[in-house]
């Protein structure tokens, strides 16, 4: 450590002050090293590959599911999943494709999931 470095970092997700560097902010878990991000955005994407898996094994193409497209609030509709099924959009989100309206609907909008 030389005499520049900052004694603490700030965790730009909760703005919490860490004084010590370590890979993890206790706050949020947000990864404050370059190192500690890759391995916290490593285990976000295969948690989401893992959910759009059990998806597509319990939910082929072709068959109905009630979501909501919009905000989770009132009925669920009826949707019909298109080919891939679920997936990843973007690195960020995990999405089922389906026709009906929509494109696609986060897997945290379909009821039962």
């Amino acid at each position: 450590m030389t005499r520049r470095d900052p004694p603490c970092k700030t965790c730009f997700h909760c703005y919490r002050i860490v004084y010590i560097a370590t890979a993890r902010c206790p706050g949020c878990g947000l990864g404050l090293t370059f190192k500690g991000r890759e391995k916290v955005r490593a285990e976000h994407q295969a948690a989401m590959q893992a959910a759009c898996d059990a998806f597509n094994a319990a939910h082929p193409v072709g068959s109905t599911i009630m979501c909501w497209p919009g905000i989770i609030e009132g009925e669920p509709v009826e949707r019909t999943i298109k080919a891939p099924g679920a997936t990843i959009l973007s690195g960020h989100t995990a999405v089922a494709y389906v026709s009906g309206g929509g494109g696609c609907i986060a897997l945290s909008h379909i009821s039962g999931v």
